[in-house]
């Protein structure tokens, strides 16, 4: 399995990634990210409201203070958008994952994926209909519970949010898991939600790497991955399985 693992990182990538700016003050230049602005989105209403623009402040503060590499723009259809780049994933293909939040007038939908070199992998891959049948059993039997890494003593683990795991139909072929958050949720859960899409959800996508990656490099079957997932997944404090 180490052979495989070692496999995922070697294979060297077929194009170069744009390059995004240093954002001052943290540790590593944002040279691994890229750019999700040309993703069709729904326009929003207005210039945008002033609880929108709050939250995006919030979240903004948020990640500065964690050190999580990020930016901000807009994309070309006017929806303000974050992108992060999340490290020490060292299951997965150039060892990160990558985020981004497109902030709506009442709703904010956050991703997170693999790098493209893992969505190059996707793409060249004749086994995706073996990783569609894996993630239907993701959208089945896993169910994400974010806590505070303090044994509760911020705030007690919960099962807020259930992503959705796809393959973007954009030509990209990223691997994806998607939430939508309503702004008036955000505000009654704030760190719970930030806390889930940057810390939970990047972990999950982590840990379920090996699974897919072996699937599209054609290691294992889906039977297999979900046999794999069962036994290493599903024993987490982050995971349940409702039902068998």
């Amino acid at each position: 399995m180490n052979e495989s693992i070692n496999m995922i990182h070697s294979i060297p990538v077929i194009k170069e990634r744009p390059k995004m700016q240093e954002q001052s003050g943290k540790i590593f230049k944002m040279n691994k990210m890229k750019n999700k602005s040309k993703r069709p989105a729904v326009k929003n209403k207005g210039a945008g409201s002033p609880n929108m623009n709050e939250i995006i402040v919030k979240f903004s503060s948020y990640l500065k203070a964690h050190n999580i590499q990020f930016r901000q723009n807009m994309t070309d259809d006017g929806i303000p958008q974050i992108t992060m780049l999340f490290q020490n994933c060292d299951m997965c293909p150039e060892e990160v994952t990558e985020g981004c939040i497109f902030f709506y007038d009442d709703v904010m939908e956050a991703r997170v994926y693999y790098s493209e070199f893992g969505a190059e992998m996707c793409r060249t891959s004749e086994k995706r209909p073996e990783l569609y049948r894996f993630m239907n059993f993701l959208q089945a039997r896993i169910w994400p519970r974010v806590a505070d890494g303090m044994d509760g003593r911020l705030y007690s683990s919960q099962y807020l949010f259930c992503p959705r795991f796809y393959v973007t139909e954009d030509e990209m072929y990223d691997i994806t898991a998607t939430m939508c958050v309503p702004y008036t949720y955000y505000e009654l859960d704030e760190l719970e939600t930030e806390d889930f899409i940057t810390a939970a959800l990047p972990d999950l996508m982590n840990r379920l790497s090996v699974p897919i990656f072996f699937i599209l490099l054609d290691k294992i079957t889906a039977d297999e991955a979900i046999e794999m997932v069962k036994k290493d997944l599903l024993s987490f404090s982050l995971l349940i399985k409702p039902g068998v």
